[in-house]
């Protein structure tokens, strides 16, 4: 069992880095896949714009405000997974919210079944390449109609 952990201090490193909360928790994997996520995130709000761009910067606050209070949780919990980290309406809502980035809580969580898995992770990426390949789509149609 890892040594406890100031709830406090995880909470603040997490909320100055996204993953160093985690990182400090002793869980470095899960660290490195938030402060990539946010890092990615972040890049690429800066390279779109519009809507979406708003719709980016909402997803990195809310996986950022998910990393502060995975942090705290698991250091009050002395290292143990925090209980709502996989209850089913918080992973359905981080599925809708930032689709793919929740794949893994969604594979990890034993509240699911393993068709439910499938399923849920069909509908993601299924809706992930459709709102990626909608504007291409759009794009080649408005072109062919066009040219007619």
């Amino acid at each position: 069992m890892p040594a406890p952990r100031s709830s406090l201090i995880a909470a603040v490193l997490s909320t100055i880095v996204p993953g160093s909360g985690q990182i400090y928790n002793q869980e470095l994997k899960k660290g490195l896949v938030i402060f990539s996520s946010c890092l990615g995130l972040g890049l690429l709000s800066y390279w779109i714009s519009g809507l979406n761009k708003i719709n980016i910067l909402l997803a990195l606050l809310l996986l950022w405000i998910s990393a502060v209070a995975d942090a705290y949780k698991v250091a009050t919990t002395s290292g143990q997974a925090a209980d709502f980290y996989y209850r089913r309406p918080y992973v359905v809502a981080m599925l809708l919210l930032v689709g793919p980035l929740a794949l893994p809580l969604l594979w990890q969580s034993p509240n699911f079944s393993g068709t439910a898995r499938w399923i849920w992770t069909f509908i993601v990426v299924g809706g992930a390449l459709l709102f990626v390949g909608t504007p291409y789509l759009m794009n080649w149609l408005i072109r062919q109609v066009a040219q007619t």
